[in-house]
């Protein structure tokens, strides 16, 4: 249980480092407060941007991904049924357990 304490800890004082530098940075930026505001809102909606491409990437990977999958699952089956129309077509050839 140490360890999993000492990992919060460490995590918390992480974050609110975190949190510090990014106050201090607005705090102490060479810009005026509109113009650090509209730098943040310019990468804040590049952000959303990128996160938007991103999404519509893995959707079109997973759609791939899934065409795919029912393509070979339908492959599979489909050799499978072979082989079970041959086992019943030639009975006397199967092995006897």
């Amino acid at each position: 249980m140490s360890e999993q304490s000492s990992y919060r800890s460490s995590m918390l004082w992480f974050l609110a480092g975190g949190i510090a530098g990014a106050g201090l940075s607005l705090v102490l930026a060479p810009q005026s407060g509109k113009a650090t505001r509209a730098l943040m809102q310019s990468k804040v909606s590049g952000g959303a941007d990128s996160v938007r491409l991103l999404k519509d990437r893995v959707v079109r990977r997973g759609e791939k991904m899934w065409d795919e999958a029912a393509h070979r699952v339908g492959g599979a089956a489909s050799a499978l049924a072979g082989c079970a129309e041959e086992a019943v077509a030639k009975p006397s050839e199967m092995p006897s357990v």
